[in-house]
């Protein structure tokens, strides 16, 4: 199955959704949890494609572990369908489930060798000794873990305790993976390689991954789609580049990347521009940014700029002579990251944030500036009620 799977996906071609078909594998359908009067998922329906990584993505509490503890069996649902394959899930126990999930904490027996975690499950599926072996030392290999067949637990870094859970989830040969924050033990510099590691190790596999995290960079680097979810509601579903560059509503805005959120008001709204005041000072933007947000008959809402959107110069600048998209504000703090500068500033009393990714052009700037905004990439949202 392991070389079946490979073969498979490496023959599937290229593109963002490399390894995944559009016929439907995971279906939820009104999926819900109440825990004694708390709503933990409410009315959670998804669509999870065959052969697709696809992140459940929101805040502690959102609803996404319980959400991942449902597909697997562990919780069982108040209502709603949880379908594998078309195959209803309801009643069905998690050991006769074709899922397999590696757990936060990895949850590998210390007394046990490597070979021995990993062919555990197998065990208890009572799979003849021959088989075992031949599947255990197969999926060793793959993952780069041949030779720590008896090494501890306890004798293996961060990044090989990881891979050694997922070999013992692999090696079950499931039909959907689950992950639930598998790397959040690791440090930064190894959480970014493994998570490299994982995303070639799944294509290489096609196998159908659902993966839960907080990490908004973890998410749109590995994923498909992503299912920002918060309060138990599913908030938005798709590809990483439309939840970045189209956030259907303020949250998701908010949650994917670093942003800021300018109090603006409308003074009018065309088919091609729509004019905005921010305090004393007047801007206009294409109205393709906002019109499916917002209408006339909104007077005050929020403008969402993104930090690398937005060009910075010292006031007065002849970089900045599009009076119409640009704005004047005074910089109260500053961070230099290195790739690139940070910057506070000031504008009519709010706070907007700048990301400046050629600092050596300027050097660090102080005091007054100009702000160019990006004649797409803001996005306007009304004021919540």
């Amino acid at each position: 199955m392991l070389q079946e799977t490979t073969t498979k996906q490496q023959n599937a071609g290229s593109g963002q959704n490399t390894g995944a078909d559009q016929n439907a594998h995971v279906e939820l359908k009104g999926l819900t949890k109440d825990f004694d009067g708390t709503l933990a998922v409410d009315d959670l329906d998804l669509t999870i494609y065959r052969g697709s990584f696809t992140c459940l993505l929101g805040p502690s509490g959102c609803g996404k572990t319980t959400t991942l503890r449902m597909i697997s069996g562990f919780v069982e649902p108040t209502r709603g369908e949880i379908l594998i394959s078309g195959i209803s899930q309801r009643g069905v126990p998690p050991h006769r489930r074709n899922t397999s999930i590696v757990f936060q904490e990895y949850a590998l027996f210390p007394h046990m060798t490597v070979g021995q975690n990993v062919a555990y499950g197998l065990k208890v599926h009572h799979v003849a000794k021959d088989e075992l072996r031949t599947r255990v030392n197969r999926i060793l290999d793959f993952m780069g873990l041949t030779g720590m067949e008896d090494r501890l637990p306890t004798s293996l870094s961060g990044g090989q305790q990881q891979r050694v859970a997922l070999a013992r989830s692999l090696v079950m040969e499931p039909e959907v993976l689950l992950m639930d924050e598998p790397l959040s033990n690791l440090d930064a510099k190894l959480r970014v390689k493994v998570r490299t590691e994982l995303k070639d190790i799944q294509r290489r596999l096609g196998i159908t991954t659902i993966y839960v995290t907080h990490d908004q960079e973890e998410a749109l680097s590995m994923s498909d789609k992503i299912a920002v979810m918060d309060e138990g509601l599913l908030q938005q579903y798709g590809a990483p580049w439309e939840l970045y560059f189209n956030p259907s509503n303020r949250f998701v805005a908010d949650f994917i990347g670093a942003n800021a959120f300018v109090t603006v008001r409308i003074e009018s709204l065309s088919e091609s521009e729509i004019r905005l005041a921010i305090g004393d000072q007047r801007i206009a933007l294409p109205s393709t940014a906002v019109a499916d947000k917002v209408d006339d008959r909104d007077k005050d809402a929020k403008l969402s700029l993104r930090p690398e959107s937005i060009t910075i110069r010292p006031a007065g600048d002849d970089g900045t002579r599009d009076e119409r998209r640009t704005l004047r504000g005074t910089v109260k703090a500053n961070q230099f990251l290195g790739a690139y500068v940070r910057y506070w500033v000031e504008v009519e009393g709010q706070e907007v944030i700048v990301d400046d990714h050629d600092p050596r052009f300027q050097g660090i700037l102080e005091g007054d500036v100009a702000l160019l905004l990006g004649e797409s990439d803001a996005q306007l949202f009304p004021i919540e009620r």
